[in-house]
């Protein structure tokens, strides 16, 4: 059986121990471990009704839907009756989306939609117009349509079957941009460019990639922040001048860190984890307890009876220590556990031992 570790190099990816393990650096571009601060997606969010549902909406302990309804009545001219509105084909939700940097008017974004009060289940509806406002509580879209959700949610007399979630859908193309947000260099004599991940060997490395591809005087000020001033885009425009230094390739620093999923087994280790000379075993004592049956005779309790005898074994497994002696790379640490014949669970042990031992130079996250 293959043992599920991840080793993260350049790309990510699960293989067995035993295959051939990639330490050749990869370049990556600027625009996939960057941004250009100005260039910033925002958050928007409405409150609105979602209609049509087949009876899974809101009950009326949801006392704002109902209200929310009567007054989307009223304003359509329809007043609200004495009676209360006992259907459970409304629910009230809670939409969000992103708008992001450069969109125009008229073009359309996605959106989610999420139950915000007891319903049981979104399939099936239908949101009604509703505006979607900024943090500035200015209105920047609004969204419209039939909602996609992937979970299922049914009752019956002898109870209830769930299956994903079924209060939260998506509309794709959902919502029709009305204000632009617009992007304006506030720096007026650089292009500020932002690591995702603040790193000073990635913002040095990335600066003199810069620098070699023209960009001569692009400084970093701090492990997160490259400064290219727009003196260096004199011989161009600068939507052309963006996207050449987006096109930038540099190779980043790799990472130091062991990640342990207790739940599924899963071990990502970083390209630059190093292991000490240590000597180790592992394994463990297995105790196995059953019950024999045997036919009792005068000394077991008269004819024909019965008795149950418990039978313990124990199993102590020959282990032998072993002394890992890895040179500084990724492969000869792999290979050195795997000659141990770990399992992923036994390597999570493994891991968490030298850590504590001081032999495994590397951060430890478990999730």
């Amino acid at each position: 059986m293959c043992t599920r570790i991840v080793f993260l190099l350049s790309v990510v990816g699960i293989m067995c121990l035993s295959a051939p393990l990639f330490a050749e650096p990869v370049p990556v571009r600027l625009k996939d471990v960057a941004n250009i601060v100005e260039a910033r997606d925002n958050q928007l969010m409405g409150y609105g009704l979602v209609v049509g549902l087949r009876n899974t909406g809101d009950s009326r302990n949801a006392g704002f839907t109902e209200q929310s309804l009567n007054n989307m009545l009223r304003k359509m001219g329809i007043a609200g009756g004495t009676r209360d509105f006992g259907s459970r084909n409304v629910a009230s939700v809670i939409v969000t989306a992103t708008l992001p940097p450069f969109i125009k008017l008229g073009q359309r974004i996605p959106v989610v939609v999420s139950s915000l009060g007891d319903s049981v289940s979104l399939s099936g509806g239908t949101l009604i117009m509703t505006s979607l406002m900024g943090a500035d509580m200015r209105v920047y879209a609004v969204a419209q349509g039939s909602i996609l959700e992937g979970g299922m949610a049914e009752k019956s007399i002898q109870g209830r079957y769930f299956r994903n979630q079924s209060t939260v859908g998506t509309i794709p193309n959902g919502a029709i941009v009305e204000e632009e947000v617009p992007v304006t260099f506030q720096d007026q004599r650089n292009v500020t460019i932002v690591l995702r991940e603040p790193n000073f060997v990635n913002a040095t490395r990335l600066s003199q990639a810069l620098r070699a591809n023209g960009f001569a005087n692009a400084r970093a000020q701090d492990p997160n922040t490259i400064k290219v001033p727009l003196s260096d885009l004199e011989s161009t425009d600068l939507v052309t001048a963006i996207s050449q230094m987006q096109g930038i390739s540099f190779v980043p620093d790799a990472s130091s860190k062991v990640v342990i999923d207790s739940r599924t087994g899963t071990i990502v280790i970083g390209e630059m984890v190093r292991l000490f000379p240590v000597a180790l075993t592992h394994g463990g004592v297995s105790i196995r307890i059953s019950d024999i049956e045997s036919a009792g005779g005068p000394a077991a309790g008269g004819a024909g009876a019965v008795s149950q005898q418990e039978s313990i074994r124990i199993e102590v497994p020959d282990n032998r220590m072993v002394y890992l002696n890895p040179s500084a790379t990724l492969s000869s640490l792999v290979e050195a556990l795997n000659g141990i014949g770990a399992s992923p669970r036994d390597l999570i042990s493994i891991i968490q031992a030298l850590k504590e031992s001081g032999s495994l130079v590397a951060d430890l996250e478990i999730i």
